[in-house]
C-alpha cells in the first residue's frame, strides 16, 4: 500500500492511498464471504458458496466496488493512526481507480488539529492575575443591594384609582412599528398580556414617553396613543410606534424601612449592620466570580496573542451550530422560537451565523488552547469523576437520570468532562482553587 499525505493547509489534509492488485485479493474475500452471508443461493447452504459463484451472481464490478469500500474502511483510520493525525472530521472520500485487475486509488480529505506551540503560559497567566483589580465592595454597592432586595418585599394592595409614580400595575398592550414606511398591517408587531411593571422604576426606559401616557389610567381603562422611540427591534432606529393599552389593575406599593425589624425577616440575620455584612459577602463572592471569570478570558487572549495557529473552518462551523442551538432552546424555555425572533429582528440564521463568525472563532480558539494544555500537561478525567458530578446534578435538579435517553446522557458526560478538564488547566494556570 502506498500513502501520499499532502499538507493543504495547518488544518487539512489530503491523503491519496493506492492499494495493489495483490493486497485487493485479501479485501475480495472478505468482500465475498459477507455477500455470500447475506444471500441465499440455490444449491449451496447459507454462506458456502464460493467466491467464483458470488462473483457471477452479483457480478464482479460489483464485488470489487464492494471490496474498495472494505479496503477503505480498513486502511484509512491505520493511516490516520500511523501517521499521528488527530482528525476533526469524517474523511470526505473519493474512489478515483476502481476495477477489477486494477490498483484500488482513493483520495481522502480531512480536517485535523493544528499545530500549536504555545508561550509559557504559566507566566502569562501569573503576570495578567497580578494586573488584575482586586474585587471589593463598596457602602453605595451594599445599599443598592439591599434596595434591590427590599423591592421584592414591597406590600401590594389593588387600588380603585388612576395610576401614578411608584405604584406597580398589570396591563395588556399591543404595539405596531411604523419605521421605514411600514403601514399598520406590514409594521412589526409585540403584544403582551398581563404584563407587569413598577412606574417610574425605569423599566421601560428604552420606550420614551409610553410610561408618561399610561400614568393616570385606572383599572379597565384602554387607550391609544403613539410614541418615537428605538428598540432592539428597530436596530437602534427611531420610529414611530402604535400603541393600544388596556389597564388590567393598579396597585399600591408600601416599601419596608429599612432597620433591624427588616433585617430580622432574613434567617439568621438579628439587626440591620448583620444584614448589611451579609450582603456585602454575597455581592463580593459575585464580584470574584465574575472576576476569575473576566482573568481566565484575559489570559487564554494573552496566549492566543503570543501564538499562531489556524483556526479549522469545521470547527467554527459547529460552534455557529451550537451557538444558534442554544439562543434556540433559550427562546423555546421564554416561549418563543427562533423563528419568531428572526422576524423581530428582521435577519435570517444566515445573518446571525455572518454576525457571531468572529466570536465563534475566538470560542474555538480558545478551547483549542485549552486542549493543548491538557494534552501536554497530560490532564486526565476518570469516569468515577465525570459520574460524581452527573449524580451531583441530578440530585440538584430533583430528577432520576434513568429517565434521561442514552443520547442526552452521552451528551451531558461529553460537557461535564470538557468542563472538568479545563477546570483542572486553569488550576494549572492559578486560576482555579
Amino acid at each position: 500500500m502506498d500513502v501520499k499525505i499532502d499538507k493543504k493547509s495547518d488544518t487539512k489534509r489530503e491523503i491519496e492511498v493506492t492499494i495493489s492488485v495483490e493486497e485487493m485479493e485479501d479485501y475480495m474475500e472478505k468482500a465475498a464471504q459477507k455477500a455470500v452471508s447475506e444471500m441465499n443461493i440455490k444449491g449451496f447452504r447459507p454462506g458456502k458458496a464460493p467466491r467464483s459463484v458470488v462473483e457471477n451472481t452479483i457480478g464482479k464490478e460489483k464485488l470489487f466496488e464492494n471490496a474498495a469500500r472494505e479496503a477503505v474502511q480498513e486502511t484509512y483510520p491505520k493511516i490516520i493512526e500511523e501517521n499521528k493525525l488527530f482528525a476533526l472530521s469524517s474523511p470526505q472520500v473519493n474512489l478515483i481507480k476502481c476495477a477489477p485487475g486494477n490498483d484500488v486509488v482513493y483520495r481522502a480529505f480531512v480536517y485535523v488539529m493544528p499545530e500549536i506551540n504555545l508561550p509559557d503560559y504559566r507566566k502569562i497567566s501569573k503576570d495578567v492575575a497580578a494586573k488584575s483589580e482586586k474585587a471589593d465592595v463598596s457602602n453605595e454597592e451594599i445599599d443598592q443591594a439591599i434596595s434591590r432586595i427590599r423591592e421584592t418585599k414591597a406590600r401590594t394592595e389593588k387600588v380603585d384609582r388612576e395610576a401614578k409614580k411608584g405604584d406597580a400595575v398589570i396591563i395588556n398592550f399591543k404595539g405596531v412599528f411604523l419605521g421605514q414606511g411600514n403601514t399598520k398591517e406590514d409594521g412589526k408587531k409585540v403584544e403582551e398580556e398581563n404584563f407587569q411593571v413598577v412606574l417610574g422604576k425605569g423599566d421601560l426606559d428604552d420606550l420614551k414617553g409610553f410610561e408618561d401616557n399610561i400614568l393616570g389610567m385606572k383599572a379597565g381603562e384602554n387607550k391609544d396613543f403613539s410614541i418615537n422611540a428605538s428598540t432592539s427591534k428597530t436596530e437602534g432606529k427611531e420610529e414611530k410606534i402604535d400603541f393600544n393599552v388596556e389597564m388590567i389593575s393598579v396597585m399600591n406599593r408600601e416599601l419596608p424601612d429599612i432597620d433591624d425589624e427588616f433585617a430580622k425577616s432574613f434567617p439568621n440575620i438579628e439587626n440591620i449592620n448583620q444584614l448589611r455584612e451579609k450582603v456585602k459577602e454575597g455581592v463580593l463572592a459575585e464580584k470574584r466570580k465574575k472576576e476569575k471569570e473576566k482573568i481566565k478570558l484575559d489570559v487564554l487572549q494573552a496566549i492566543k496573542n503570543e501564538t499562531s495557529f489556524e483556526v479549522p473552518d469545521i470547527l467554527v462551523e459547529k460552534e455557529l451550530d451550537n451557538m444558534i442551538k442554544t439562543i434556540e432552546n433559550q427562546l423555546m424555555q421564554s416561549g418563543s422560537s427562533l423563528d419568531n425572533y428572526l422576524k423581530e429582528i428582521n435577519k435570517t440564521q444566515d445573518d446571525l451565523r455572518k454576525d457571531w463568525q468572529k466570536r465563534a472563532q475566538e470560542n474555538v480558539s480558545f478551547a483549542l488552547i485549552l486542549h493543548k494544555i491538557s494534552k501536554d500537561e497530560k490532564i486526565e478525567v476518570s469516569e468515577e469523576e465525570i459520574d460524581q458530578e452527573v449524580d451531583h446534578h441530578f440530585k440538584a435538579m430533583g430528577k432520576n437520570k434513568e429517565d434521561e435517553t442514552k443520547e442526552n446522557m452521552d451528551r451531558m458526560k461529553a460537557y461535564i468532562h470538557d468542563t472538568l478538564k479545563n477546570q483542572k488547566v486553569f488550576r494549572i494556570l492559578s486560576i482555579e482553587e
